[in-house]
């Protein structure tokens, strides 16, 4: 073509195309997202700008259905993809082929420095973490009042743990200054006479999933530091079971997910019930081999093996008295452990917090001293209800009580009990035995 000839639009924009995809070809490009707009096509559009620029983008379908990245208007983004012309408006374009959000790395080294300093402090330490109640009556929850989380938590407790109560202290989980409310909330939950709330055995900082700045809160030094001084356990269940933040580090357990964290703190009721029913049915059995026991002391009883019925009482007096010696140095065991456990808070806690927890440690031990005497009286009397049925029926089946009732034991000279007529010819010398006295006696006619 001549130089002097003119172009078409067509030529002039194939030109420029040819010239853009071999001059720039694949290019790397960081920027803020602008407009931004999926078609029903499954294709988006959006703008990347800087402070000087911006440039047309559009992510295919085929590309946007693996993209990880959210976009959305305001994130920064490095974007991988080629420069090109798109003919049919005449404009420059770049086509994507991989997002990551540019804004990540420095999140990251602002996580790692805070983890590196707080470790470096102790605040992860195994040995600071406390141990959760195997059976809470009680249970605080931090999270937002709305969403899925909540419910979803709410329907695992009702379905595993129904007579668990728990009580929610609403707040802001994501943005700006949320990191200051979640601390506050856990202040207060770590002094609940001073601000209206109910004791709970420990509390449940509760969040979904999200990108890392969703998250960034749970991330902030505040928060770490509210969760370390808190007076009540703190479980960590924030994001999906792939995401770590320095609130689960900090926390005394550490769950996955909201709803795990429900399934790893409370008993499963169907497992007590399972228990409950081998429990029942173990005692059944015991039962039943007492029960056997029993009859047979009483058949031998019967057959005169046994001169004083009553000294079969003897074996469960003296297994009263083990019993009520075991539950004894049980409480003293209890109450030890107990006072050790008072020692080892006192040294942890700090003066404002130390009435607190003794008044709840002395709250506890007079609850245990309580149940383990109902429980010691109970067993006592369970036992002396057992051992009145069973002289009860030691008595009913005492041999003296037929003699008293106007029956006799005849025996032979040699001592044989005497059954049947045939047994005693004539002339045989008996000994009669009543209930007051003995009486000899000599066969002068034999029965039939």
């Amino acid at each position: 073509m001549s130089k002097n000839e003119p172009w078409s639009v067509t030529q002039l924009l194939a030109r420029l195309k040819y010239a853009v995809e071999g001059e720039v070809g694949e290019a790397r490009v960081v920027g803020e997202i602008g407009s931004c707009k999926a078609a029903s096509s499954g294709h988006v559009y959006f703008t990347l700008k800087d402070a000087n620029a911006q440039l047309s983008c559009v992510l295919y379908r085929y590309q946007a259905v693996g993209c990880r990245v959210h976009l959305r208007e305001g994130l920064l983004v490095e974007l991988s993809g080629r420069a090109t012309v798109w003919e049919g408006r005449g404009a420059l374009q770049f086509i994507v082929e991989r997002v990551r959000e540019a804004g990540v790395g420095s999140l990251q080294q602002q996580f790692e420095a805070l983890k590196r300093k707080l470790e470096s402090e102790g605040l992860f330490a195994a040995e600071r973490k406390r141990q959760l109640p195997r059976y809470p009556v009680s249970i605080g929850l931090i999270t937002s009042p709305t969403g899925a989380v909540i419910q979803d938590m709410r329907h695992r407790l009702e379905q595993r743990a129904p007579w668990v109560q728990a009580y929610l202290l609403p707040v802001q989980v994501q943005g700006k200054g949320a990191e200051l409310g979640l601390a506050r909330a856990l202040q207060m939950w770590s002094e609940p006479e001073r601000y209206g709330l109910p004791a709970v055995d420990f509390v449940i900082l509760a969040r979904g999933g999200g990108s890392m700045e969703d998250l960034w809160c749970f991330n902030e030094e505040v928060l770490a530091r509210a969760i370390a001084a808190s007076s009540v356990p703190v479980v960590s269940a924030v994001g999906h079971e792939t995401d770590f933040t320095i609130a689960d580090f900090v926390a005394d357990l550490r769950a996955p997910t909201p709803t795990a964290a429900i399934e790893l703190t409370t008993p499963d009721a169907a497992a007590l019930d399972a228990g409950l029913d081998q429990t029942a049915l173990i005692m059944r059995k015991q039962l039943m081999r007492a029960v056997e026991t029993a009859r047979l002391r009483l058949l031998a009883a019967e057959r005169g093996k046994l001169s004083r019925p009553l000294e079969l009482l003897a074996p469960f007096a003296q297994r009263m008295d083990a019993l009520e010696e075991d539950l004894l140095e049980h409480s003293r065991n209890r109450l030890h452990l107990a006072a050790q456990g008072l020692e080892m808070l006192s040294a942890r806690l700090s003066a404002g917090r130390l009435r607190v927890e003794l008044a709840r440690a002395q709250d506890r031990l007079v609850a245990v001293q309580r149940t383990l005497r109902l429980s010691a009286q109970a067993r006592m009397e369970q036992w002396a209800s057992a051992l009145r049925i069973h002289e009860e029926r030691l008595r009913a089946a005492s041999p003296q009580n037929a003699l008293k009732r106007g029956f006799a034991f005849v025996r032979k000279k040699d001592g044989t009990l005497l059954r049947r007529a045939q047994e005693a010819p004539l002339g045989t010398q008996l000994n009669i035995c009543l209930s007051e006295g003995e009486l000899t006696a000599e066969v002068t006619n034999p029965g039939a």
